[in-house]
């Protein structure tokens, strides 16, 4: 497999690493059905991938102007784009009003994950496909007399 392939079953390992436990919350915290579990999990993965397209703006950011700081991500786009989730799964769900703000609560947790585990699996990728870790582990191994 390529290091595209590598990076993209990362990707998708963390995503559901991330995903399992909040779907797992939402279906018994808001007492889902079957047609509403469905919905949801749709949703979830919704907005961890939107918040993967933050952290990998972030990365690129990092990555083109080291040692400066990254310009904030474009709120405002962010902002409706959730919104527009919230909104959505508000109108799918069809569920109380606390519920309803259970499950925006939820939906925040998963754009959150999607952004970190971006940001995390690519800084992973960048740093082993332009180091030799066994190499570095090797070379430090023999300075420190190990």
């Amino acid at each position: 497999m390529d290091g595209n392939g590598d990076f993209r079953s990362d990707l998708l390992t963390a995503k559901e690493r991330d995903l399992s436990p909040l779907f797992e919350e939402s279906a018994e915290a808001l007492d889902l059905d079957s047609d509403q579990a469905v919905q949801m999990e749709a949703f979830l993965d919704e907005a961890w991938f939107g918040g993967t397209y933050t952290g990998h703006a972030q990365v690129l950011g990092w990555a083109k102007k080291r040692g400066t700081e990254v310009p904030p991500p474009d709120m405002p786009l962010i902002e409706s784009e959730f919104k527009g989730l919230m909104e959505a799964s508000a109108e799918a769900l069809n569920l109380s009003v606390i519920a309803t703000i259970h499950a925006w609560g939820i939906l925040g947790r998963a754009w959150v994950a999607g952004v970190h585990s971006c940001r995390n699996e690519l800084m992973a990728h960048l740093v082993t496909s332009t180091t030799d870790v066994a190499a570095e582990a090797q070379r430090w191994l023999e300075e420190n007399g190990k």
